[in-house]
């Protein structure tokens, strides 16, 4: 045999040997390496079901809860008020927690004259809302125009709680007030009593109010 066919014949041997070990080596990491099918119980023709939990990040928190959360009792700053000094105000009342059970004030716009004293004659606006009915009296007739009610302090004109109020409101002022049911009438409530009667709210009625008190005229 020439020495070219003896060189051909080596060629065609390594080349062999080397595919041959090839194989056994890709065999061997196969019998190594885990199966990725699984013995499933599921019949033939049936698609498994994925649970897919959402990342903790993505869960709902009570960290943006303030006072006046879910379960507990409103708290005044949980009541929201739309509308500047000079026009009509729209109380927004909270939906997510409890009734509070004493009178809530919160000074929404400071005045400039003298503090409201009992038995002083005033005039005042104001917008009351029933915290759970929705009701609304106003002596608004517009957003920008009322008819000022002049009432004396002290006498239970408006509704019941009121007085309480406005005792120590600065004249010019407009003051939210959150009245519970049977405030300062003696427990019977604020349907039909002195100072409520046309009003129609229920006698377990929560009263929103927003009033803004000035001089009597």
């Amino acid at each position: 045999m020439s020495e070219q066919g003896v060189s051909v014949g080596k060629v065609r041997t390594s080349r062999t040997g080397a595919a041959v070990i090839a194989g056994v080596a890709v065999m061997a990491i196969a019998a190594c390496s885990p199966s990725l099918e699984q013995d499933s119980d599921l019949p033939p023709g049936a698609e498994p079901t994925l649970n897919i939990s959402a990342p903790a990040s993505a869960q709902p928190s009570d960290a943006h809860h303030g006072e006046g959360a879910e379960g507990g009792e409103c708290a005044v700053d949980a009541f929201k008020v739309k509308g500047k000094l000079g026009s009509k105000p729209t109380p927004v009342v909270p939906e997510d927690c409890t009734p509070p059970e004493k009178v809530l004030t919160k000074v929404l716009e400071e005045g400039n004259g003298p503090e409201v004293a009992e038995g002083d004659t005033v005039e005042v606006d104001y917008v009351i809302v029933g915290l759970t009915g929705g009701k609304e009296e106003s002596t608004w007739s517009s957003k920008t125009e009322s008819e000022p009610r002049q009432i004396t302090v002290g006498e239970g004109e408006i509704a019941p709680g009121v007085d309480e109020a406005l005792v120590g409101m600065q004249q010019g002022a407009r003051t939210l007030v959150v009245i519970p049911p049977g405030s300062g009438d003696g427990g019977e409530g604020t349907e039909g009593g002195e100072g409520t009667e046309g009003l129609g709210f229920a006698a377990d009625e929560t009263l929103v109010l927003v009033i803004d008190v000035s001089p009597a005229r």
